[in-house]
């Protein structure tokens, strides 16, 4: 079925005549097929690129909405900073260890809430959670394996 639609509208995009394929027993309208290309190439597009960046805009806004006075956070450029005060368009940072360094920033440069490290250690990265094809999680083999060592 679907190699007939694809040979249907390939016709008509090459400017054959539809009688060849309304002869092998299509009989759909051509004009209907590029419809549903486009309409197919444009919901893939939505659902691989669009939602997945409007989902992501929508956590960012989250966490920043969640962004309190105390909190250090780390700015798209690179820089640390604590803030000291909050106001409707930007936060007010306090930066370094100079307690007079504060400069105010607006709140779309706030890309985590999260505490510098100051050590030589590299930062612990969290294991990302094994999933399959479709979102639904896999089950851990190495815990199934150890609960069946343990028995």
């Amino acid at each position: 079925m679907l190699s007939q639609i694809i040979l249907d509208a390939s016709t008509v995009v090459n400017g054959a005549s539809g009688s060849g394929s309304s002869a092998s027993g299509g009989g759909m309208n051509p004009l209907f097929m590029i419809i549903l290309y486009v309409i197919v190439i444009f919901a893939v597009i939505y659902f691989f690129s669009v939602k997945p960046q409007r989902k992501k805009e929508r956590e960012m806004q989250e966490l920043r909405n969640a962004v309190k006075v105390g909190d250090s956070v780390l700015l798209s450029t690179g820089f640390y900073g604590k803030v000291v005060d909050i106001t409707a368009e930007c936060y007010v940072i306090e930066f370094g260890t100079n307690k007079g360094v504060r400069i105010p920033v607006v709140k779309q440069s706030v890309y985590a809430v999260k505490e510098p490290n100051l050590t030589n250690k590299p930062d612990e990265e969290p294991v990302p959670e094994k999933k399959s094809l479709f979102g639904l999680k896999k089950k851990d083999e190495n815990k199934e394996e150890e609960s069946s060592e343990a028995k």
